[in-house]
């Protein structure tokens, strides 16, 4: 990957980001192909990711979608091969897909479980098995996670929610340890609410909910999915080269209190 001042960073480079037919993967797939990245978007919503692409591709960038279920691990390193397949390589991966429930423990059925595990920590582990084959040979790459301000204290009311975040925390960091000899990065990124549809699902598309939640952070506003891909796009970048393991909080300074 070369820098090239504040614009075209990724000119060149194949990154792959999960989950990105809306909300934060979808703004994430958008300001890689600004900076010039070749972008291949792996989503289950087969509507949006082909949408999303299709919007890439109409301003000129490369782009394709892999409909993917990223709990299997055959369309894991199927989306992997696809990325090779049409661009050569995996430079970057964004783990970004993820679901929120909010049954309570006590009541929640183990399928609900199951189901948060598989798509929130699961998916991650079976996407990063498969770019590392490609990173490992490259001897070069950048893991970038989306975690959450759950992975680093409990938010009330979602305790199997918060345990999966907990996990992609120490994927994260075991990621950093065990491949850094490689010459490959992992990182995540720990976002407080953001004004996604995801949002919209779990607390409402109430104004008045939004302004109350919006309270809580101390800078005042929900987060936006840009803020989060520009945290994204610095972490998978030659400007944090020196950067691994870390846990970027991009939550308004909801954990500075």
């Amino acid at each position: 990957m070369r820098v090239k001042g504040d614009e075209f960073m990724f000119e060149g480079s194949v990154v792959v980001v999960t989950g990105a037919a809306s909300g934060i993967g979808k703004q994430t797939a958008i300001e890689f192909a600004r900076q010039g990245a070749k972008v291949v978007v792996g989503d289950i919503d087969e509507e949006g990711g082909t949408a999303v692409v299709a919007g890439l591709t109409s301003k000129g960038h490369d782009a394709a979608f892999v409909r993917t279920d990223l709990t299997s691990e055959a369309e894991c390193e199927n989306l992997m091969a696809a990325a090779a397949g049409n661009f050569g390589r995996v430079d970057v991966l964004v783990n970004n897909a993820g679901i929120e429930i909010s049954t309570p423990l006590h009541e929640m059925p183990v399928a609900e479980w199951d189901k948060l595990l598989d798509t929130n920590l699961k998916s991650m582990f079976l996407c990063s098995k498969y770019a590392l084959h490609q990173m490992i040979e490259a001897k070069s790459g950048v893991i970038v996670n989306v975690c959450s301000v759950s992975g680093l204290v409990a938010w009330p009311g979602i305790a199997a929610y918060n345990t999966t975040k907990g996990g992609v925390m120490m994927l994260t960091k075991s990621l950093a340890a065990d491949y850094a000899k490689y010459n490959i990065r992992a990182n995540c990124v720990c976002p407080s609410i953001i004004d996604t549809p995801m949002t919209d699902t779990s607390v409402g598309n109430d104004a008045a909910v939004k302004e109350q939640k919006a309270k809580l952070n101390p800078i005042g506003r929900l987060g936006t999915p840009e803020d989060v891909a520009n945290a994204i796009l610095f972490l998978a970048s030659d400007k944090s080269s020196f950067v691994t393991g870390a846990a970027l909080t991009v939550d308004g300074g909801y954990t500075a209190i």
